[in-house]
């Protein structure tokens, strides 16, 4: 055995514990991977370099969205005498004051630097340092989309208010680029097509072609640049206003290849200063790891249009084949005074010029969007497209449902199927076009419920299978067929809580007022599985990494960020991470030890009988390779059947919308005994035996009020030179 005993919690989130309710400050998708950003600081610190010591002995500095305070510490540390640092959060103002003060003695003991925790439109001149303007106004509120953050509504403000005429803006400009790409990976899930000889193709109406658009980043995804990269909106924050976005514009281009335009790539270029030589970039490979989560690319789904820029099939959305050389227009409509984009795309009109910058008509979105729920069309999107293109997962449900209904064991000779699952209705059309079953598919949203009745018609089992939208927790048994309770329910697996709905809510419910005594639940059992992941990516999504040393940026002393993750309880909480992890990603990462399940359940079994309350085990953890652990990772599997080798569905699959539904859970650890500011990993050797002590709550003895049992995973050892210590974490939920 080895090293010193201390507790890991791992918080599991019920469906709809993340949604509706603000982010925690210290997320890890936010402001860790932001001072993560390695080419960002560095472009800061070199465009800082640049001007601050040409400044003045009374130079004053402006930071307009200040965040931690990093860059606001640059200019100090380059001499400037007076910063103001504006930032409007006030829990990150605070923190923004601690780290600065904390660095002050050290990095600029002779400059000034003060915290103002307010908008800048709300801040006068006599506020600022000597009552005067600044010399130099530094901002970094920049979105993944340019003015994704609406910067080109205040930094106007600051500039021509708070900074003198003629001062220096940092950056100096920018501008928001598209290109038409193809990206198979992406029409993989967002236009489903035959899957097991089953026409699911109607689930493309759901595509929003408007305004949803895909985050990406950190992504392995190949992409085949189909057009130029264009610069679509340039804005100089030395003098631009949002009078000065338009509301569109037309682009014309040629394509680069022939292929398939399956989306428009949004990415971004800003620059230092007016000679453009220095430039900081979103495009895809100019970041690191923590660069590409925290701004990231966009990916907007397109559809052809025709000449009058309507889509040419109002009813399903038809991609735009082009050949090389070939003629396009991009038209570019401004949302918000740029805050946000969308474009379309259509073979160029006969024109002479071969760049059109005039505007285009206002025109609709397409007919199949219009009175669409906007919350259906992004939920269909983000997690039922890519679910309905999942031919594995359909595949898996196939297989699941066919041995369910061979091992049906309620007596009825044509059992009834009830699907909760969200598999594009894929196990009613098996239970219906194979064995001729009744089957009733609910789900969550109105417009997924009339596109699953378009798909029964398009496999001709409309009169077998009903689709609605309902919880099934508020369904009632007369709408049933026949008016009975079903023989057959289908499951989500456990464990996606991004979308769908756990089994554990669910069950307990279903089994009392729907499900037949002797009825069958399938897919039949589920797997927590476990194991000790190596990642410095990994790290830098929760804690200040730095270059030489854990918290630490170059001279600035960022120690209070890593003491704020624990004192938060960062690191005791299990995060799901969708695209950040996996084969899809760039997360560099090694397993030490070999996933094993520590957690088994069977759904037929499950809620029949009151759960043990309170139930402890130990697992051991086999540690396969040499490493530093950084986190425990978690992840779920689910069998068709109780038998050891029935067919499986993991979260790994080499189906990119996979990685999009279903999550790897994360759970930070740090070697216990280090200052808190300094979140080193867990140094493990290969053949060491570690031990996890696993504790499962359900019942009364749970801590939280969700669904489903409450875990907390406890490993422990001892090594020589470690005291044995302990730090106790609350129970979290499954």
């Amino acid at each position: 055995m080895c090293c010193a005993t201390w507790v890991a919690a791992l918080a599991f989130f019920a469906r709809g514990a993340l949604a509706g309710k603000k982010k925690p400050l210290f997320e890890w998708d936010d402001h860790y991977v932001m001072l993560n950003d390695r080419p960002r600081n560095d472009f800061y610190r070199r465009a800082l370099a640049r001007v601050v010591p040409k400044c003045g002995k009374e130079c004053s500095v402006l930071d307009v969205g200040a965040g931690s305070g990093l860059l606001s510490m640059m200019a100090a540390h380059l001499g400037a005498p007076q910063v103001v640092a504006l930032e409007a959060n006030p829990d990150l103002a605070a923190l923004a004051t601690k780290t600065i003060a904390r660095n002050q003695d050290q990095n600029f003991p002779s400059s000034n630097v003060t915290v103002v925790a307010q908008l800048s439109s709300k801040v006068m001149v006599e506020q600022m340092p000597f009552g005067r303007q600044a010399d130099i106004l530094v901002t970094e509120t920049f979105g993944t989309m340019l003015l994704g953050e609406g910067a080109i509504n205040f930094v106007p403000d600051a500039r021509d208010r708070l900074l003198k005429p003629g001062g220096i803006v940092v950056p100096q400009g920018g501008c928001q680029y598209v290109t038409l790409v193809e990206v198979p990976a992406i029409s993989a899930w967002a236009s489903p097509g035959m899957s097991g000889g089953f026409n699911l193709s109607r689930f493309a109406r759901l595509q929003d072609t408007m305004y949803w658009k895909a985050t990406m980043g950190a992504s392995k995804v190949p992409i085949t640049r189909l057009s130029e990269r264009i610069c679509v909106l340039e804005i100089d924050l030395r003098t631009s206003t949002k009078e000065s976005v338009p509301e569109n514009k037309t682009f014309r281009v040629r394509a680069a290849r022939s292929g398939t335009v399956h989306a428009a790539l949004f990415d971004w270029d800003v620059w230092a200063d007016e000679s453009r030589e220095d430039i900081m970039s979103s495009a895809p490979g100019s970041r690191d790891f923590a660069g590409d989560v925290a701004w990231g690319w966009l990916m907007q789904l397109v559809e052809e249009a025709g000449p009058d820029w309507r889509a040419t099939n109002q009813g399903h959305p038809a991609t735009l084949a082009v050949t090389e050389g070939e003629e396009l227009e991009i038209g570019v409509e401004f949302i918000a005074r740029g805050i946000s984009m969308h474009t379309r795309v259509r073979r160029a009109s006969p024109v002479s010029s071969e760049s059109v910058t005039e505007a285009y008509p206002r025109v609709g979105s397409p007919e199949r969007m219009r009175g669409v729920n906007r919350g259906d069309m992004i939920e269909g999107n983000e997690y039922y497209l890519p679910m309905a293109g999942d031919t594995e997962r359909h595949k898996f449900y196939e297989a699941a449902v066919n041995d369910a209904i061979k091992q049906n064991s309620s007596g009825s000779p044509a059992p009834t199927v009830l699907d909760v699952s969200s598999s594009a209705g894929v196990p009613s059309l098996v239970a219906a076009k194979h064995h001729g079953l009744r089957t009733v598919t609910l789900t969550q949203r109105t417009e997924f419920a009339k596109v699953l009745r378009q798909v029964a018609e398009d496999n001709g089992v409309n009169e077998l299978v009903e689709a609605y939208a309902a919880d099934p927790r508020d369904f009632i048994e007369s709408l049933m067929p026949e008016g009975e309770k079903a023989d057959i329910v289908v499951i989500d697996p456990p464990g996606t809580p991004m979308v769908g709905l756990s089994p554990f809510a669910v069950l307990p419910t279903i089994r009392k007022k729907l499900l037949k005594e002797n009825g069958t639940v399938t897919p039949a059992r589920a797997c927590l599985q476990v194991g000790l992941v190596s990642s410095e990516d990994m790290a830098d999504m929760f804690s200040v990494q730095g270059k030489s040393a854990h918290g630490v940026w170059e001279e600035i002393n960022l120690h209070v960020w890593n003491e704020e993750a624990r004192k938060q309880k960062v690191l005791e909480r299990l995060v799901p991470y969708t695209k950040w992890f996996g084969k899809h990603s760039t997360m560099e990462h090694r397993w030490l030890s070999q996933p094993q399940c520590i957690f088994e359940v069977d759904f037929n079994e499950y809620g029949r009988v009151a759960a043990k309350e309170e139930d402890s085990y130990t697992r051991p953890l086999s540690i396969a390779a040499d490493g530093d652990a950084h986190a425990i990772v978690a992840q779920w599997e689910v069998g068709a059947t109780m038998e050891q080798n029935s067919p499986m569905l993991r979260r790994e699959s080499d189906y990119f919308g996979r990685s999009l539904t279903w999550p790897t859970y994360v759970q930070a650890i740090a070697a216990p005994g280090t200052d808190a500011g300094i979140i080193n990993p867990v140094s493990v050797k290969a053949g060491e035996e570690w031990e996890l002590q696993v504790t499962v709550l359900q019942g009364t003895a749970k801590v939280t009020g969700a669904a489903g049992p409450e875990f907390t995973l406890r490993l422990g050892g001892s090594s020589e030179g470690w005291k044995e210590k302990a730090e106790t974490a609350g129970s979290v939920e499954l």
